[in-house]
């Protein structure tokens, strides 16, 4: 016995004929009324409609036969799939391929064998309608033609479910294209429309007739058919198309923006789009950009013509405290001192605003260099020594990372630290201390500042680092300060390659942290001496 081989295109065979999903499946009257028909016709004791498995052969209807089902390996169907035409065993007894096969020498005693292959959509041979004798017997030409042509009656028969689910995928996608509000099209590399859904005649206004008949670059605007035409050559050339966007001309002449996202299919010559009309969008985007220019010079000018102002009444408020006119009557004394604070707290208001204004804009220069954290750290403690006794509290350094390098701008981390440490200071309990802490977590230093405070309510914890947050309900409003401290804090940390986060327990305590990549020192390298400048002790 010589088993069947394999066709070289098995995998692609049994995929197609999985995808006919007739395997397993019960009898059905339109297969048995054919092998019927067959056996009547050829006056042969068994017909089958065999389907050809990976390792069987399933019989889809049968007549004279019990069996539902034989292995592959013996089966004569395994052999007629190989052949293009009608495979004929006149005596399997006389055929080295089956003499000794068990179902020539066992029951059914197959002695004649005749079968023509059968085909998937795909053109796949998926099995056979068959006729078995249990005598040989000679098969004429016209009978072999007979045979074709039943089988082609069940080639109809096995492909009739799958024309049906294509009829109703393409009901499915009309319905679909007719349904959606995005402009969907099936269009040739080339730009012409073969398919549109009714959202391109909605949005431009032409006839389904008129947009088939028009090619795309035809409607697109004169400064963008050269990217468009460059898209449409990458579709050509088998090229995943990115999104795009281009404008077209509606049947008013008014210009659409439209946004596209499109997928080839190179072996058809056709791509599959989805465009969006954006123009409102677009609209939308240049007049936020205009009113964010108009924002920006307003918050500009507006900020610099108060701050000379402002600075000038400061001074002249701290001569009347300093006693440049002789020394001021009590009440007087503390009018002068509560108009110094305020007039202070409108500056670090303008400076945090104009330093929030030149960050969104891009504008805020930094300058990174190689700094000693731990002598950075020390200078930031000695700055507020004096707040800190304002404040009935202490500041300490505890340095447990020393000589360790950082690439930073030291003014602005300097700005940073300002923010966390007047912060923790004025939430401490009078007689608490804040430390201000450098260590390592692998290959970053970390900076926390630790106060011994309320802790940060948890409602609050989300906004901490928004614009103008601050802790309603809490005593954070009469402690004063713009809410823009933490959101710039953090954003000048992130400018620098750091991060800022923060712990937090109600009652217990919060600790802000620093963390930034570590860096070698210089080879040579003076004493860090970093300018201090003015900091905004002010809130989250």
């Amino acid at each position: 016995m010589i088993p069947p081989s394999l066709p070289p295109d098995e995998p692609r065979r049994l995929q197609a004929l999985r995808r006919l999903g007739l395997l397993d499946t019960p009898a059905e009257e339109r297969f048995d009324r054919i092998v019927r028909m067959a056996a009547r016709t050829f006056r042969v004791p068994i017909t089958l409609v065999s389907l050809v498995d990976g390792s069987r052969q399933w019989f889809k209807a049968r007549v004279g036969l019990d069996a539902s089902s034989t292995a592959r390996s013996i089966s004569f169907c395994g052999h007629a799939i190989l052949t293009p035409d009608t495979f004929v065993v006149r005596d399997a007894l006389e055929d080295q391929r089956f003499a000794d096969n068990p179902l020539v020498t066992g029951e059914p005693h197959v002695r004649f064998y005749a079968g023509h292959p059968l085909h998937a959509p795909d053109g796949s041979p998926v099995g056979t309608l068959c006729l078995i004798d249990r005598r040989a017997r000679d098969f004429s030409a016209e009978e072999r033609q007979q045979l074709e042509d039943l089988a082609s009656w069940v080639e109809l028969e096995l492909n009739a479910l799958t024309v049906q689910e294509a009829r109703t995928a393409l009901a499915q996608q009309e319905r679909f294209f007719a349904l959606s509000v995005d402009m969907l099209c099936i269009a040739g590399l080339e730009g012409t429309f073969r398919q549109l859904s009714r959202a391109w005649m909605q949005t431009l206004g032409y006839s389904e007739q008129t947009l088939r008949a028009t090619p795309l670059l035809e409607l697109v605007h004169e400064e963008d058919k050269a990217s468009t035409t460059e898209w449409l050559a990458r579709g050509a050339r088998g090229e995943l198309l990115p999104c795009f966007e281009h404008r077209c001309r509606g049947q008013d002449g008014t210009w659409h923006w439209l946004q596209w996202n499109a997928t080839v299919n190179p072996a058809e010559g056709i791509f599959y789009g989805v465009a969006r009309d954006v123009t409102e969008q677009k609209r939308l985007e240049a007049e936020r950009r205009e009113v964010e220019r108009m924002k920006s010079e307003f918050v500009s000018t507006v900020s610099h013509e108060l701050r000379t102002p402002l600075t000038s009444i400061r001074g002249s408020l701290g001569l009347l405290e300093g006693g440049i006119i002789g020394e001021l009557p009590s009440q007087a004394q503390d009018m002068v001192r509560i108009a110094r604070t305020n007039t202070e707290r409108l500056i670090r208001l303008i400076n945090d605003i104009l330093d929030l204004e030149k960050m969104e804009s891009g504008k805020l220069d930094f300058h990174l260099e190689p700094l000693e954290l731990g002598a950075l750290l020390a200078q930031a403690v000695e700055a507020h020594q004096g707040y800190a006794k304002e404040c009935g509290a202490s500041v300490e350094l505890a340095v447990e990372a020393p000589g360790a390098w950082v690439m930073a701008d030291g003014d602005r981390f300097l700005q940073v630290l300002a923010n966390l440490l007047s912060n923790a200071l004025k939430f401490s309990p009078r007689g608490e201390r804040v430390t201000l802490r450098l260590e390592r977590v692998g290959p970053l230093l970390r900076v926390s500042v630790e106060d011994r405070g309320p802790g940060i309510p948890e409602a609050f914890r989300g906004r901490i680092f928004e614009k103008f947050a601050q802790a309603d309900g809490s005593d954070s409003r009469r402690k004063g300060g713009t809410g823009l401290g933490l959101s710039i804090a953090r954003a000048l940390a992130e400018r620098m390659g750091g991060t800022l986060d923060f712990v937090t327990t109600e009652g217990a305590g919060t600790t802000f942290r620093v963390e930034l990549p570590e860096s070698p020192p210089p080879s040579c390298s003076p004493p860090p001496n970093p300018c201090l400048q003015e900091v905004s002790h002010d809130d989250s």
